[in-house]
């Protein structure tokens, strides 16, 4: 064979052991420390998180955020952190996912959200981060009568600050 067909070979049946320890092992999830960040950075790439929970359960559940913003005199609106390009909204599923993977970091990712959201909508006063997981049954939980439910994960509420006189 030449060396790019053994090159890409190669590299076609990593994945494939990389997909199958995902599924089917905890790896992902407790990585020896110095590969965790390279391991969490190959995930998000490939989409290998997405949401395969009813038939491997040992894959992520579906994350979705979204942000409530309000002005002064109260009045509300939901803004969801989603697109009408199934790509873009792929993406955007990567995003939320490394955001929400460490429990420590959480906060920083939704502050960093909210600063966005406040700065370019100058009438907001306050936003609300909500991040939510759907949490799907095993097969057998499915089959004695138990459905798939969105249980929040994060939700913080942020107000704008104003600049000392």
């Amino acid at each position: 064979m030449r060396p790019k067909k053994v090159l890409a070979t190669s590299l076609v049946l990593a994945h494939l052991a990389l997909v199958a320890t995902f599924l089917w092992t905890d790896f992902a999830r407790r990585p020896p420390r110095p590969v965790a960040a390279a391991l969490r950075l190959y995930l998000n790439l490939t989409g290998t998180f997405r949401d395969y929970t009813y038939f491997a359960p040992s894959v992520a559940n579906d994350l979705k955020a979204g942000f409530l913003l309000e002005d002064a005199a109260g009045r509300a609106r939901l803004v969801p952190f989603a697109s009408d390009n199934g790509e873009v909204d792929f993406r955007y599923g990567c995003i939320i996912y490394a955001s929400m993977w460490d429990e420590a970091g959480r906060d920083i990712y939704a502050q960093s959200w909210a600063a966005l959201l406040l700065g370019s909508n100058p009438e907001a006063e306050r936003v609300t981060v909500m991040v939510r997981r759907l949490e799907m049954p095993s097969m057998e939980l499915y089959r004695r009568g138990e459905r798939p439910r969105w249980e929040t994960v994060y939700a913080g509420e942020f107000a704008r600050r104003r600049p000392a006189p």
